[in-house]
């Protein structure tokens, strides 16, 4: 009863606090590191200080612990929102509003008695609601030694998931499109549409399987124009390790509907360490692999990259 009284005059020193943006608190964050400063802004994601030597400062809402005004103590969870900042879409524009959007730019190279270069560019949008889940993804890699281009690729992808609420089936529909200069193909696009199945769902993981049903056409290459029917057989995993550690794992089977015993593999798998929450920077890891029994003797039927890179909100 005690706690709840002062909790209750703690939270109603901040509102009216809050009416003039000087309210003074303490807030103690899940390390056990304290501040004490002026409450100049608050968002939905973040309260921004005004500290005495620090200057403005601005910590995250997860990584709160305590919030302490005068000498009264309220926890840090659930608290009133103050303000919050509209998202107007990418870069202002408008577009891809209530999406959550990054970009990936990873550059390492080496010199020496050789030199190298990789370069990987990447952007990444994601939204759901209660009807549907998109995902968009562009990738672009490149690499160079002595002067040499020996490997260069530019991938879009697309899909839609048509949800129903209260169920863990869904239906789906999708498409890539692949530009490669170093293979025999050179142009791929493939699209599918199935059926899908949400196995697991909680707040730290999510595992779905796919299967369907798609073609894929390439041109541009040595083998010219060339069209195959192709089934699909998919998994998507994600897994929020902690706060900071998000793993994600997909894996995609295409046999050749036509060509028995033909098929394509594709699988990735990224790792997303978020180092500052309230600015959306972290880092990440990804590797990538694509296996076609179909490719010609000598070219090398796996595909391998591997980046790593910043990565920030948009």
């Amino acid at each position: 009863m005690g706690r709840t009284w002062r909790s209750g005059l703690a939270l109603a020193g901040l509102m009216l606090a809050g009416q003039a943006w000087a309210a003074v608190v303490t807030v103690t964050l899940d390390n056990g590191d304290r501040l004490r400063g002026e409450v100049v802004a608050e968002t939905p994601a973040e309260l921004r200080l005004r500290h005495p030597v620090l200057g403005d400062v601005v910590v995250a809402r997860d990584k709160i612990r305590q919030l302490e005004a005068g000498d009264t103590v309220a926890p840090a969870r659930p608290r009133p929102t103050i303000a919050s900042v509209p998202d107007n879409g990418l870069l202002g524009s408008g577009w891809l509003t209530d999406w959550r959007r990054r970009m990936e730019v990873g550059v390492s190279g080496a010199s020496g008695k050789s030199e190298s270069q990789r370069v990987n560019l990447g952007f990444m949008a994601d939204f759901e609601d209660t009807e549907e889940r998109w995902s968009h993804r562009t990738r672009f890699y490149r690499r160079q030694s002595d002067g040499e281009v020996s490997a260069q690729s530019l991938s879009v992808s697309l899909n839609r998931d048509g949800l129903e609420p209260g169920s863990p089936r869904f239906t789906f529909a999708g498409g890539q499109f692949v530009r490669d200069d170093y293979s025999d193909w050179g142009n791929r696009l493939a699209v599918n549409t199935g059926v899908g199945y949400q196995f697991v769902s909680t707040e730290r993981w999510r595992l779905l399987g796919r299967s369907g049903i798609g073609v894929s056409q390439t041109w541009g290459g040595d083998e010219g124009r060339h069209v195959a029917p192709e089934l699909l057989f998919g998994v998507d995993m994600n897994w929020r390790m902690t706060r900071q550690h998000t793993l994600t794992f997909s894996n995609a089977y295409h046999p050749n509907i036509r060509d028995r015993g033909t098929f394509r593999n594709i699988t990735s798998m990224d790792w997303v360490i978020d180092l500052d929450k309230s600015l959306g920077a972290g880092l990440q890891f990804g590797v990538t692999n694509e296996y076609d029994s179909a490719r010609e003797p000598g070219m090398g039927r796996n595909d391998f990259n591997y980046t790593s890179a910043l990565v920030w909100r948009l």
